[in-house]
């Protein structure tokens, strides 16, 4: 009787990638699962790395690291990825990890593309377009580096994220949330009485309530250069709430 592959499914999105077609974390996993059912394959586990670039050294792909270890545990046998740049553009690490699987007699396949790892001939054609992906990944990031440079000179939000505390994006640009401005004049007034963030938190608490910022928010208010008006060189990126020389 033919031996039951155990399989693991790896997705993988970097935060610019988040929304496009086919690249999502649930695209990925829907059709990863498909295919490893549709093959017979017991799914022996599931390992994502959310908002993680592939050319980011092994140390930050948290989920890449509990697969690998997996792995050494000889849980698995094969890994599943939709496409190579999923699993890997960094060749160095890619190498790294070939060893390791090939140490616990385990391979991996994308459902996409057609690679073999378990020849010379396939691990050449693999590394050509790992360099191939790894230039084109440097490309995109001198592009997109260009326009974020561009963006704060100008004074643009640079971040699809919400705006820090005390603030709100309007035009593309912040400016400062007057639904919570008199908590920050508050905040700071208490803190340049008594220095302490924890004594400053305590107080807005007491007095407002569930409507008080959380501790994170506050120790931000001191340590955040964006509420002094800056981000990197440039001085005047939005209104300043609190002038450069009082941060911590």
């Amino acid at each position: 009787m033919a031996k039951v592959l155990r399989c693991a499914i790896y997705i993988r999105v970097s935060t610019e990638e988040q929304h496009l077609n086919g690249l999502s974390l649930p695209a990925q996993r829907k059709a990863l699962t498909e295919y490893a059912e549709a093959n017979g394959f017991t799914i022996a586990g599931y390992y994502a790395d959310e908002g993680i670039s592939a050319r980011k050294p092994m140390k930050y792909r948290k989920g890449l690291l509990s697969l690998l270890e997996d792995v050494k545990q000889d849980r698995i046998d094969m890994i599943l990825v939709t496409k190579l740049d999923r699993w890997f553009r960094n060749i160095k690490d890619y190498n790294i990890t070939e060893e390791i699987l090939q140490a616990h007699h385990c391979y991996w396949k994308t459902i996409y593309e057609n690679y073999d790892s378990s020849t010379a001939n396939g691990q050449m054609v693999i590394n050509i377009m790992l360099s191939v992906n790894q230039a084109e990944c440097d490309r995109t990031s001198e592009r997109i580096k260009a326009v974020l440079d561009y963006k704060r000179s100008i004074g643009e939000v640079t971040s699809g994220r919400c705006a820090c505390y005390g603030y709100r994006v309007e035009d593309n640009r912040l400016v400062k949330d007057e639904k919570v401005s008199h908590i920050i004049d508050d905040a700071y007034r208490h803190y340049f009485s008594c220095y302490s963030i924890r004594n400053t938190v305590a107080y807005l608490r007491e007095k407002y309530g569930e409507d008080a910022p959380s501790v994170n928010k506050v120790d931000r208010l001191f340590k955040n250069e964006t509420y002094a008006g800056k981000d990197k060189e440039n001085y005047s990126y939005c209104v300043n709430i609190l002038t450069a020389p009082f941060f911590i």
